[in-house]
């Protein structure tokens, strides 16, 4: 295994281990309810009734940080060498995807509150611009494999963009109506399915040009 490989390594493992940290904080964060040796099971029910909240953000940010996680790993499947600069970028992703478990239980303790909402939903998006920062400094600065397709690489970029899009887009909507900025995040899968579905039609268009010529 040669230097700038092992140094790779070394950013990816580093990374990974901040992920599953951060993923693990999520449910230390919802403590377990402590009720008297003479409650009833009503008492039990209504103590997770009352944890719901604290379930809801746990299972949302475990799914927001797991798609950080699948981005994360998709742009290092292109990027085949390194700086102190793309270092710097990738610490301060992870600086924001570090910060999720509080912004996750702040949030799930107030989750009819403008300020907490908005506040997640900032957190989600510096997690989101951070991570499209880190690609675009890779491609830019040729840290990426030449083989690599050009349209693929933007395309990447698209579906990362998305991300914090919605955390704007549902900071927005929680100063009209709170409840429902959450909304915003389910048009995720949806806008990543158009993109990919754009991405498909142009790499089709490509291949029929491609055997056009070639006839």
């Amino acid at each position: 295994m040669d230097h700038k490989t092992l140094q790779l390594e070394r950013i990816v493992f580093f990374s990974d281990a901040v992920f599953a940290i951060a993923i693990t904080l999520l449910i230390i964060e919802v403590k377990v309810p402590h009720l008297e040796h003479t409650a009833t099971d009503r008492d039990f029910i209504m103590s997770l009734v009352q944890l719901i909240p604290n379930f809801v953000g746990y299972f949302f940010s475990f799914l927001v940080i797991g798609a950080y996680w699948m981005g994360h790993h998709k742009i290092y499947g292109h990027i085949v060498n390194w700086n102190y600069g793309l270092v710097w970028r990738n610490t301060f992703f992870l600086l924001a995807i570090a910060f999720m478990p509080f912004s996750t239980a702040f949030f799930s303790e107030n989750v009819t509150r403008i300020v907490p909402i908005v506040f997640y939903a900032v957190t989600f998006t510096l997690a989101g611009v951070l991570e499209v920062v880190l690609w675009r400094y890779a491609i830019k600065n040729g840290l990426t494999d030449p083989a690599s397709d050009r349209a693929e690489l933007d395309h990447l970029t698209w579906r990362m963009s998305v991300l914090p899009a919605a955390g704007v887009l549902s900071a927005v909507i929680a100063f009209f109506a709170p409840l429902f900025a959450g909304f915003a995040f389910a048009l995720i899968p949806i806008a990543h399915r158009m993109i990919g579905a754009k991405f498909r039609r142009e790499e089709l268009a490509k291949k029929e040009l491609a055997s056009g010529t070639e006839g």
